[in-house]
C-alpha cells in the first residue's frame, strides 16, 4: 500500500472520531505544554542569571585579604566559667598592598591587574545629600578590565584628577535635577567634575538598580582623602587595597592560573596553606553552580511534568484499542482484498503519531505562550526590558517527544491490528 493511502486512511480514522481523538489530543497538550513552559522558562533564566552574574565581572578573578575561619580555644578557671584574659591581645587585620600588585603582574597569564579602594561618602548636588559608594579604581587599568559600558562621556583616564564617572541610576534617580556631563558634584565637600555616565544595566542586574546603582567612581588615590581622620592614618592607608581585581590573557587556562596566583601570594607574603592570609575568588564558580543548580531544578519540574504525558499516552493507547475494535471488520476487508499486516501496523501507528503530534504542536504553542506572559510578570516587576523567549531546543524535544509518545502508545493495538485473520475479523460482531 502506497504511503499516501496510508496517510490518508490514517487521517479518516481522527476525523471519524473528533470527539473523542480531541479529548485524547487534550492529554497530551496538558504535557507538552507543562513541560515546554519549564524548560522555556528554566532556560530564560539561567540566560539572564548568567548575564547579570558576567556583568559583575565573570572573566575577573577578585582577591581579598581575609584570614582563614580559625575557632578560638577558650579556658576556663576553676568554677567553669570562660577565663578572661587580663593582657589585652593586638589583633591586626591583613591588608592588600603594592608588593601584591608587582607579585601579580609578574605573572605570565595575568594581564591587567586593577585595585580597589571603597568607602562611603556624603554625595551633594543641587542643594540635595545623598548617601553612596565611592569606589576607587586604577584609571590605567579599570576601563579595560571592567564590565560595565560608558553610556555618556568618557571613561577614567591616567592622570585624571578631581573628576569622576557615575551610574546612570545616580545621574538620573537619585536627585530632583538629573546630573549632566561635566557638572560639579560635591564628595564629602569636596568638588568633583562628572566626566562620564555608564549606560543603563540591563537584564536583572538593570532590575536592581537601586541595590547596585548609587556609585561614582574615581582614581584610588582619590578615596584615601576619605578615609583620613588623622595624618598617621592617611599615611598608613596609602597603597593599601580592599581589593585587587585580576584579568587574564585570552585563551589562558582558568584553573591554573588561580593556582599560580595562590602560590605566587603564599610565597610573597610569607605563608602556607594552614596561614594564608588572602582570599582568591572567581566568579566563574558561582556561574558554573547557579547553571547546574538550574538545569538540576528544570530537569526535575520537568520530571514531574512529564508525568500528565504519560497519562496523555494512556489515552492515546486507550483510543487506539477503541479504533481496533471498531475497525475489525474494515481490517478484516483490507486483508482480503491483499493489504498486508505491515500496512495494517502502519495505519494506526500513523493514526497514533498523528493524535500525538497535533497535540504537540498546540502543546508548544500554549506552552510558549505561558512562557511570554511569565516573563512578561518578571520583566513589569523587575523593570527590565521585554525579551521574547523561546527555547528551540525544547521545541525540537517537545516534537519528538509527542510522535514517540504517540507511536509508542499505539504500538500494542497496531500490532494486535495487524496480526487480526482476514476471516476472523470479518467474523466478528
Amino acid at each position: 500500500m502506497k504511503p499516501a493511502k496510508i496517510l490518508k486512511i490514517a487521517l479518516n480514522m481522527v476525523k471519524a472520531n473528533r470527539l473523542r481523538s480531541w479529548l485524547t489530543i487534550i492529554g497530551v497538550i496538558i504535557g507538552i505544554a507543562s513541560v515546554m513552559a519549564i524548560v522555556t522558562t528554566g532556560e530564560y533564566f539561567q540566560e539572564q542569571v548568567t548575564e547579570t552574574l558576567e556583568s559583575l565581572g565573570g572573566d575577573t578573578i577578585t582577591i581579598v585579604a581575609s584570614y582563614p575561619f580559625d575557632p578560638v580555644e577558650m579556658d576556663f578557671d576553676e568554677a567553669g566559667e570562660p577565663a578572661v584574659s587580663e593582657e589585652p591581645q593586638e589583633i591586626q587585620n591583613p591588608e592588600l598592598t603594592k608588593m601584591d600588585v608587582l607579585t601579580l603582574q609578574r605573572i605570565p597569564s595575568v594581564e591587567y591587574v586593577n585595585v580597589n579602594v571603597e568607602t562611603g561618602v556624603d554625595m551633594q548636588y543641587g542643594g540635595e545629600k545623598t548617601s553612596i559608594r565611592a569606589k576607587g579604581v586604577d584609571p590605567r587599568v579599570w576601563p579595560e578590565i571592567t564590565k560595565k559600558k560608558i553610556g555618556e562621556g568618557r571613561m577614567l583616564k591616567p592622570g585624571d584628577r578631581a573628576v569622576v564617572v557615575i551610574s546612570n541610576e545616580l545621574a538620573n534617580e537619585a536627585f530632583e535635577r538629573e546630573i549632566r556631563l561635566n557638572k560639579m558634584v560635591l564628595l564629602n565637600g569636596k568638588s568633583y567634575r562628572v566626566v562620564g555616565v555608564l549606560a543603563k544595566d540591563e537584564g536583572l542586574l538593570g532590575g536592581l538598580g537601586g541595590l547596585f546603582g548609587s556609585s561614582v567612581y574615581l582614581p584610588y588615590e582619590e578615596v584615601y582623602s576619605f578615609r583620613q581622620s588623622e595624618e598617621s592614618l592617611f599615611e598608613r592607608e596609602r597603597d593599601v587595597y580592599d581589593s585587587i581585581e585580576v584579568k587574564l590573557h585570552s585563551g589562558a587556562d582558568h584553573e591554573a592560573a588561580l593556582e599560580e596566583i595562590e602560590s605566587r601570594l603564599r610565597l610573597s607574603r610569607r605563608v602556607d596553606e594552614k596561614t594564608q592570609d588572602f582570599y582568591v575568588s572567581s566568579p566563574k564558580e558561582a556561574i558554573e553552580g547557579t547553571r547546574k543548580l538550574i538545569d538540576g531544578l528544570t530537569a526535575f519540574l520537568a520530571l514531574i511534568a512529564g508525568i500528565s504525558l504519560l497519562v496523555g499516552s494512556t489515552g492515546i493507547a486507550n483510543t487506539m484499542f477503541t479504533s481496533v475494535l471498531e475497525k475489525t471488520k474494515e481490517i478484516g476487508i483490507m486483508k482480503a482484498i491483499g493489504a498486508k499486516n505491515k500496512d495494517i501496523l502502519l495505519i494506526f501507528l500513523c493514526n497514533a503519531a498523528m493524535i500525538g503530534l497535533v497535540g504537540g504542536i498546540i502543546g508548544i504553542l500554549l506552552g510558549t505562550a505561558a512562557v511570554q506572559v511569565i516573563v512578561l510578570m518578571i520583566s513589569v516587576r523587575m523593570q527590565i526590558p521585554f525579551e521574547f523567549a523561546l527555547s528551540i531546543k525544547g521545541t525540537l524535544v517537545a516534537t519528538l517527544v509527542s510522535i514517540i509518545v504517540g507511536l509508542i502508545a499505539g504500538l500494542v493495538p497496531a500490532k494486535n491490528a495487524s496480526e487480526l485473520k482476514p476471516v476472523d475479523a470479518l467474523r466478528y460482531e
